[in-house]
């Protein structure tokens, strides 16, 4: 059977592309957004979620890795 386009990608490739992203998003937010010590901002709030993004990709990238050697 013909595999279907989704299964096709390497996942690697997109849980590179969803790190590299958020990091670099993370660090223009960091050097543009400002970000106060003693309260919540919008600044703090998107950096926030950016570096749980890139915490969730980093474990991801490395079992995708694991993963595809194993198959």
């Amino acid at each position: 059977m013909p595999s279907s386009r989704r299964g096709s990608r390497d996942p690697r490739r997109q849980l590179l592309a969803v790190l590299v992203v958020s990091v670099s998003l993370a660090v223009l937010a960091v050097s543009r957004l400002e970000i106060p010590r003693d309260r919540i901002s919008v600044g703090a709030v998107v950096v926030g979620t950016l570096l749980v993004v890139g915490a969730l990709a980093v474990p991801a990238l490395l079992f995708a890795g694991w993963q595809s050697e194993q198959e």
